[in-house]
């Protein structure tokens, strides 16, 4: 499922995750069980990105999303942004959302956090 990277870090197999979030399916109570864990993927990916318009646009359209490259400061690597995008994408394909039927995300009230 993950291959560790000479860094440490881990790349995953987009494969073999939605084939676990599709057998996850199957369980009684496993689309609630998947929705609940998407919303907070989409809060952290928020977060990772720093939030703002680019943040938003990540986890409203994830098949979409890209890091312009005039974009210069993010609090974490590229490399994972766009690797935990492609894990929310996954879940958008197994729960067959679309931006019109994702669930809204929390207000984030401006405390100079995010």
């Amino acid at each position: 499922m993950a291959t560790r990277r000479a860094d440490g870090t881990f790349k995953l197999d987009m494969a073999e995750v939605e084939k676990n979030f599709r057998e996850d399916l199957k369980v009684k109570g496993g689309k609630a069980k998947l929705r609940e864990e998407m919303q907070a993927l989409r809060i952290a990916i928020y977060t990772m990105i720093g939030g703002g318009m680019l943040g938003n646009f990540a986890v409203n359209q994830p098949k979409d999303f890209y890091i312009d490259s005039r974009v210069s400061k993010r609090p974490y690597k590229l490399r994972d942004i766009y690797q935990a995008v492609a894990v929310l994408a996954v879940y958008v394909n197994v729960l067959k959302l679309t931006t019109d039927t994702m669930p809204r995300l929390p207000h984030f009230h401006n405390c100079g956090v995010f």
